[in-house]
């Protein structure tokens, strides 16, 4: 195991928004790129391995108009993808009208990722989360359990505190940079984006590139699914080809319907060329990070206390 492992949950939805700038409502600038931070597995050289979606060029597939002819048929899929995909758009946005509205929440998270090319062991974190100003409090309910970080945005000095689980938790509490590559080497995003709001924002960013780029191959909606107990609408996205989005392959994401805010999202990486496995191997093979937030309560009415490290239900020292 390393030494230390910085979260961030904020999750990325698939695309291919290189170079995109995005502002967050706490005023920092975030470059939404297919992995923003730079940190994880880096793009293959690859073909697209089923042949009912694709050539061995990584060309989009033709689409039937369901009497075995393809004429005609472009414009009403390519209309069918531009409009679920902007329903996502849209429900994203309604969520995050809907957390700007909620002070603080608790959740439970689980989260899985690649890093280089090692998928990690999934793990899972309470977090407590507050907007304004951006804070969240992690402990580590699995695998390093124990281990706690607290991040506060214009507290110690931009730093975050943290200290390690199990035997090593003897050891004091440290500050780190949360961009630096200490806090970075077990994590694809920083802990500065944690939390449910800033997965929203590098969504929109990317899903509104997207419909730009028009680098989405299809978009299904599959309603009256349900997560954590929830109702929710799950969204599975599919990119065109390596060369349109050259990190994320596929997306599906778990929209609550009351809330209108994801709650689980989990996203594939391509496969390495020659690769040739049935779709639900490749998913299972492909795996590039999931995440999820469950046992979510909103509006628990936080304090500063809950990101003190001082607080004595803390195990900082």
């Amino acid at each position: 195991m390393r030494n230390m492992i910085i979260l961030s949950v904020v999750i990325i939805i698939s695309g291919t928004a290189v170079g995109l700038n995005l502002r967050s409502d706490r005023g920092r600038a975030v470059t939404a790129t297919a992995n923003p931070v730079g940190i994880g597995a880096e793009p293959q050289v690859v073909r697209r391995v089923d042949t009912n979606d694709a050539t061995d060029s990584g060309s989009p597939p033709k689409r039937s108009s369901g009497d075995g002819t393809t004429d005609g048929a472009t414009s009403t899929v390519t209309s069918t993808v531009d409009s679920n995909l902007r329903d996502k758009v849209t429900r994203l946005e309604r969520g995050m009208r809907f957390l700007h509205g909620v002070t603080d929440y608790t959740a439970q998270l689980q989260k899985q990722e690649m890093i280089g090319s090692e998928l990690l062991d999934e793990q899972i974190l309470s977090i407590k989360c507050r907007h304004n100003p951006f804070s969240v409090y992690l402990h580590w309910d699995s695998d390093d359990v124990g281990r706690e970080v607290i991040y506060v945005d214009g507290k110690n000095n931009g730093n975050l505190i943290a200290h390690d689980g199990g035997w090593k938790s003897r050891i004091p509490a440290f500050s780190l940079s949360p961009v630096g590559s200490m806090a970075m080497q077990d994590t694809r995003y920083p802990v500065t984006e944690a939390g449910i709001l800033g997965l929203i924002e590098v969504m929109l960013g990317i899903h509104r590139q997207d419909l730009k780029l028009a680098n989405v191959d299809s978009c299904k909606i599959d309603e009256l699914q349900q997560f954590d107990g929830r109702p929710c609408d799950q969204f599975t996205t599919i990119y065109k080809s390596f060369d349109t989005s050259p990190i994320y392959r596929k997306s599906i994401t778990w929209i609550d319907r009351e809330w209108s805010v994801p709650v689980r999202s989990r996203h594939f990486k391509w496969p390495r060329a020659g690769t040739v496995l049935a779709e639900n191997e490749l998913d299972d093979a492909t795996l590039l990070e999931s995440y999820s937030f469950s046992k979510v309560k909103m509006k628990c009415n936080l304090t500063d206390y809950d990101f003190d490290w001082t607080n004595k239900d803390y195990h900082f020292h």
